[in-house]
């Protein structure tokens, strides 16, 4: 019994003198997007220390990793700027690193070139979502260029299901993000690339094209927490965007891998994508302006009100 009971002493003296300090979780979720792509090079060429235990997982699904960030369950998400800003108005604990998507986003048409918004009247335009992010720019834009948008006939279909339809010509036009531009006009041969989005938001912004669409948000108690890991992460992350721009054929193996999108699809897609990291700092006024004409057409897409200074990490 004084053997057992001297063993257990010289264990729990062995425990104290060397306590096993717990890894730091950096969990991040992020849809099936470029943004993912420089994480999981971070991943792969193990930039972190090893006390810190990090992990990416790849979902669309941005009101889950919403719920999970406000119970601690992930610590970071890649999602659109404005469903962030609405998560930090309705009181989640989120904040802003960098905007890393300026642009993305084109418009199909079907069996003819459409030159102008002028192009689409009387005809069919599909749209992802009633009150989401791209039915703002093209009420916007269309608003804009002075036109009525009762004289085009919108129709919302979630982004799969309408490029479906599309290929099949039952839709005149849609409005399509990459990749899936580029797998659309690959399997549709009566399809036209007809107007640039990000152009048509340059006519309108003194020829600045960028439109802070996504961007790499962290828990507020996270960042409070590490701030000297939030930093290494951030200049890691911009290093990882650097990194895709110049190797775009590495940069389409991970895609391949992790994404599941044909290395050759990413490649042809990223020649379409605006992809640049800009900290929230640096692109804070671009954001507020963004934010601005939203509140001018659905309000609601932000929670109502412009996020404060400390929404900016």
């Amino acid at each position: 019994m004084n053997r057992k009971f001297h063993l257990m002493a010289v264990l729990l003296l062995f425990l104290v003198s060397f306590p096993c300090e717990a890894r730091i979780k950096l969990y991040v979720q992020s849809p099936p997007i470029v943004s993912a792509i420089p994480l999981f090079w971070i991943q792969e060429k193990g930039c972190l220390d090893e006390e810190v235990d990090f992990r990416v997982s790849v979902s669309p699904d941005h009101r889950r990793a919403l719920s999970l960030i406000s119970r601690e369950g992930i610590q970071m998400v890649v999602t659109g700027i404005n469903v962030g800003a609405r998560a930090y108005n309705a009181g989640i604990g989120i904040n802003l690193l960098n905007v890393n998507i300026w642009g993305i986003d084109y418009l199909l048409t079907y069996g003819f070139k459409a030159d102008s918004w002028e192009d689409l009247k009387g005809k069919t335009l599909c749209l992802p979502l009633k009150g989401g992010p791209l039915d703002f720019v093209v009420r916007y834009l269309v608003q804009k260029a002075r036109i009525d948008i009762e004289d085009i006939n919108l129709v919302y279909r979630p982004l799969p299901q309408g490029a479906k339809y599309f290929q099949t010509g039952r839709l005149n036009a849609i409005v399509l993000p990459e990749p899936l531009v580029t797998v659309t006009l690959r399997k549709t041969p009566r399809a036209y690339l007809s107007i640039d989005i990000q152009k048509e938001w340059a006519k309108y912004h003194q020829g600045d094209d960028r439109i802070p669409f996504v961007g790499l948000f962290v828990s507020s108690t996270f960042v409070e927490e590490h701030p000297e890991l939030i930093e290494k992460f951030k200049l890691l992350y911009l290093e990882g965007v650097r990194w895709v721009n110049q190797s775009q054929e590495e940069a389409a193996e991970l895609a391949q891998k992790y994404l599941k999108i044909p290395s050759p699809v990413f490649q042809e897609a990223l020649k379409r994508t605006h992809f640049e990291c800009i900290s929230s700092q640096e692109s804070k006024k671009r954001v507020q302006g963004y934010f601005g004409e939203i509140l001018k057409i659905y309000p609601e897409l932000i929670g109502g009100r412009l996020p404060d200074g400390e929404f900016y990490k």
